[in-house]
């Protein structure tokens, strides 16, 4: 046994002598959903791998309570921006991979330089970026940046359920839509697709800010979009629906979270800024390499904002930043109920193939969970 991985079981037993939380048999091993080759549902495997080592004074051990699954994790478990995460990561190696973005749980061990905010016992709930191993395992590796106190009134599955989806409507909205430099007051969003986990939590998130919310979903979920804070919800199977959005004026921004693409905007909208979640960014990349991919993504940028130009408008692409700050406003949010979860169905950790399944077939109504006590 390694002096590092002898020195990380070290400090995590002392944890549990502390604070048992979880049972460390004589085999320092894990449950964790790993993938070991991109592919299809298949290539998911329950994998007991030894329990994470603390390599950064600034990161802490967490045993996960319950985790959710976010659409970039069926993209991921393809190979999906392998391209780009590969430089993220170093260069080290990407598999086994273990997917997931967010989670809740309490804190088993912890660096030396975390600090007495976050303590050994502590609930807790956050995010993990994108380039490094993620959350749907028994014990992970968290930076104490990437962590809050878990909200007391929401349960561990609610409390995972709005990280990922909640920080990534913030960075498209407040960074790549400028609502950060912005007066929101009266501010007009159309959120596409507003019943799904970023959806659902977009129009929370600009109602809380006073913008006159709009949104499309389908008939059955019109009662629910209504319910978060929507001031008009347009049913996307209604015949008139293209002709009900453009009757509502110029939107100042158009956040497209159901796929639609700026191409198939209908003409007749009027908006200042479209910005969506697809990007083709990582895409290109895995499909021409990192130079051409970044010279080809560059290119269909330019090129949608020029057919843009003649109205006035402008498309942009918008990511999943892992901002402190973003979290920290959020969370605020969060704690005053002013964003509240919306859980389509949750799985155990077991059923994990099943969540994904569900995930896949779509039409979700918020969230998919994975409850670890379920």
């Amino acid at each position: 046994m390694s002096k590092m991985l002898k020195r990380s079981l070290s400090v995590f037993n002392a944890a549990l002598s502390k604070n048992t939380v979880f049972s460390l048999k004589e085999n320092p091993r894990i449950k964790s959903w790993q993938v070991h080759s991109y592919g299809d549902l298949s290539e998911l495997q329950l994998g007991t791998p030894r329990i994470p080592v603390i390599k950064h004074p600034d990161e802490v051990l967490v045993k996960v309570s319950a985790a959710s699954l976010n659409p970039i994790d069926l993209l991921m478990l393809g190979g999906y921006g392998r391209t780009l995460f590969k430089i993220q990561r170093n260069f080290e190696l990407e598999l086994p991979l273990t997917l997931g973005r967010d989670f809740s749980g309490i804190v088993v061990a912890k660096g030396h330089r975390v600090g007495g905010k976050v303590n050994i016992g502590d609930e807790v709930y956050g995010f993990i970026p994108i380039h490094k191993q993620g959350s749907l395992a028994e014990i992970i590796l968290a930076d104490k940046d990437h962590i809050l106190p878990k909200p007391k009134h929401l349960d561990y599955a609610q409390s995972a359920s709005l990280v990922y989806a909640t920080m990534t409507a913030w960075s498209a909205l407040f960074v790549f839509g400028n609502l950060l430099t912005k007066q929101t007051k009266g501010l007009r969003v159309l959120v596409l697709g507003a019943s799904g986990g970023v959806g659902t939590a977009a129009v929370q998130l600009v109602s809380s800010q006073n913008c006159t919310v709009y949104a499309t979903c389908s008939t059955d979920a019109v009662p629910l979009v209504q319910g978060l804070g929507a001031h008009k919800v347009f049913d996307y199977k209604d015949p008139d629906f293209e002709k009900h959005v453009e009757m509502e004026g110029r939107y100042h921004i158009v956040l497209d979270g159901a796929k639609v693409g700026y191409q198939n905007i209908p003409k007749s909208w009027r908006f200042d800024s479209y910005i969506t979640l697809n990007s083709p960014l990582l895409l290109n990349t895995d499909k021409y390499g990192l130079m051409g991919g970044l010279a080809y993504s560059l290119s269909n940028l330019l090129d949608a904002n020029f057919g843009q130009a003649n109205n006035g408008s402008s498309v942009k692409w918008g990511f999943f930043l892992p901002s402190r700050t973003g979290f920290e406003f959020i969370d605020k949010l969060i704690r005053k109920e002013k964003i509240q979860p919306v859980i389509h169905k949750a799985f155990g950790f077991e059923d994990l193939p099943a969540a994904f399944k569900a995930l896949a077939q779509g039409h979700l109504r918020g969230k998919i969970v994975v409850d670890y006590n379920k």
